[in-house]
């Protein structure tokens, strides 16, 4: 399994693109979350973005789908063929549609691919594109869908935004990758996770490795070294701070 780190930032960072997440394994390859400048990164980081096979929405919040016009209309203009299935939680097609007819309302009729909608609950489990999915919700101020994808016998969970809830810690029992909303370093913020809760999570989970996104612009940009500190305070947990175009694969 190999992830790029498409975007690694929290809604309004002026210096980091949204968190997103091109994951691909045997061929097939999915992006997780796309917010405002993520399809943009896509471009600049994927070897073929018009391969992409799928896009998963964790929740309906702008910096985590208001990307997919400028995707989907790209795609058209770069002459896409191959159809593209867009998963999320309840609502994802009346919302995408929404979307475009806002930002570019004669898009879809002149586009050469399907688009396929797949909507998502928690306690799901299916396969497609080449991955086994499977969701629990996060604690968000709007419902979250935490994923699980499992392929090639590799496994990736990523949280989306929210703290940790028992259904996750089970979601990503034994991941080789957890990638998780880190939004505060220590402070306690309604409907997002910390630095400490996010390592905690994945050292209970039992995962082999954790990534920390999301995180507060403020923070991340003027207290990395405190950040590292905190890292150093979990024994067992791989943890690191991805910058953008990185690549984790295992």
């Amino acid at each position: 399994m190999r992830v790029t780190f498409v975007g690694v930032g929290e809604a309004f960072d002026e210096l980091l693109p949204n968190t997103s997440l091109l994951v691909e394994s045997g061929g097939s390859s999915i992006l997780l979350d796309c917010g405002f400048n993520a399809s943009c990164k896509l471009w600049k980081y994927a070897a073929n973005p018009l391969d992409l096979d799928a896009v998963f929405v964790s929740h309906f919040h702008a910096d985590h789908y208001f990307g997919l016009p400028a995707l989907i209309s790209r795609s058209i203009e770069e002459g896409r063929s191959k159809r593209l299935t867009i998963l999320g939680p309840s609502g994802i097609e009346s919302r995408v549609r929404r979307l475009m007819d806002l930002a570019y309302s004669n898009a879809l009729s002149r586009a050469g691919f399907e688009i396929f909608f797949i909507e998502c609950v928690p306690g799901e489990d299916f396969k497609h594109s080449g991955f086994r999915f499977r969701f629990a919700l996060n604690d968000h101020s709007m419902p979250c869908l935490a994923i699980r994808l499992d392929a090639g016998g590799k496994s990736l969970y990523y949280s989306g935004d929210g703290k940790p809830t028992d259904d996750t810690v089970d979601l990503a029992g034994d991941c080789d990758l957890v990638v998780h909303e880190a939004f505060t370093l220590d402070e306690i913020t309604t409907g997002h996770g910390d630095v400490g809760t996010a390592l905690e999570m994945a050292s209970k989970s039992g995962a082999k490795a954790c990534a920390l996104v999301h995180m507060k612009r403020t923070i991340r940009h003027s207290m990395m070294d405190m950040i590292r500190m905190a890292i150093g305070t979990m024994p067992g947990v791989n943890a690191f701070v991805p910058e953008p175009g990185d690549v984790y694969e295992y």
